[in-house]
């Protein structure tokens, strides 16, 4: 009598919790919010709402957050608020005294640009995620690690492209993961990142290069592990999802923690399109998205 093959064992859940933020309100999808919110309400009452992480709010929008759940949205159970590089400190202060006085919803994280000035945010319990450019990035990695005894501070780095960011290429992606690495901080990443593996998509008539989810964990595995620049890039260039779902699948509690203690997170406009692809190479339970 035939059996049916065992089907390809999952990933350890553990390296996928809270992994994706919700930045539904950020282009390319920039939702309206009262539409945001309830896909949000939706991703967490759905089978992967272990995977999505906070609500991600830009500092101008903290009052339409407000004027929504008056109206009766649905209050999402955690936010993080986003200061985009050049806000001044105080409004970033202003906005998160606002979100913490919210009973409807808990104000988890903080992200702004790396600055002078920083420091006076002052986030108290909550962790800020200092987003470094490129021209002084060994500087702003520098400072930040300084502070990681008082405050608990994170690295961001976009991975995607804006009017005024190029994409960055896999060379630059492995350069600020060995460079968080080498100061022992961890970080997050924003932007472009909506895949599981890397490929070419096309976006506004043009085609644009885009990086993997999967090529990330694996990358920071191994940089973890102690691999050279080379070998990160490599990893990052790769452009066969299931290679890398196999690594992923080998991996037990030790090689998640030291993943996730590096790579905290990162925000994505939908969140469905990367939980969607692993669940479909098999590293998620369930059926994609």
């Amino acid at each position: 009598m035939s059996s049916s093959p065992d089907p390809a064992p999952r990933a350890h859940p553990a390296l996928f919790v809270s992994l994706v933020n919700d930045a539904s309100l950020f282009p390319p999808a920039a939702l309206d919010m009262p539409t945001a919110l309830a896909a949000h309400a939706q991703h967490r009452d759905g089978q992967h709402a272990d995977v999505v992480g906070p609500f991600l709010v830009g500092v101008p929008v903290v009052p339409d957050l407000l004027a929504a759940l008056d109206a009766g949205s649905p209050a999402p159970p955690a936010i993080g608020l986003v200061a985009r590089p050049g806000t001044a400190v105080e409004d970033v202060r202003a906005a998160a005294a606002t979100l913490r006085q919210e009973i409807r919803t808990r104000l988890v994280s903080i992200d702004a640009g790396w600055q002078p000035g920083w420091r006076s945010i002052d986030p108290g319990e909550l962790p800020i995620h200092l987003e470094v450019g490129r021209e002084d990035r060994e500087a702003a990695l520098t400072d930040i690690a300084s502070a990681s005894e008082f405050a608990d501070v994170r690295a961001k780095f976009r991975t995607g492209v804006t009017p005024d960011w190029a994409w960055p290429d896999a060379g630059e992606l492995a350069d600020f993961i060995l460079g968080a690495g080498r100061h022992h901080l961890p970080f997050v990443l924003t932007g472009g990142l909506h895949h599981a593996v890397r490929a070419d998509h096309p976006v506004e008539g043009g085609v644009e290069p885009q990086h993997g989810l999967l090529n990330v964990l694996v990358a920071v595995h191994a940089s973890a592990g102690g691999a050279d620049e080379q070998t990160v890039r490599e990893l990052l260039e790769v452009r066969e999802a299931q290679p890398l779902a196999e690594i992923v699948r080998g991996w037990g509690v030790p090689d998640v923690a030291a993943v996730r203690a590096a790579f905290a997170g990162y925000g994505c406009c939908d969140v469905t399109d990367p939980i969607g692809e692993l669940a479909g190479v098999g590293l998620l339970t369930g059926t994609p998205a």
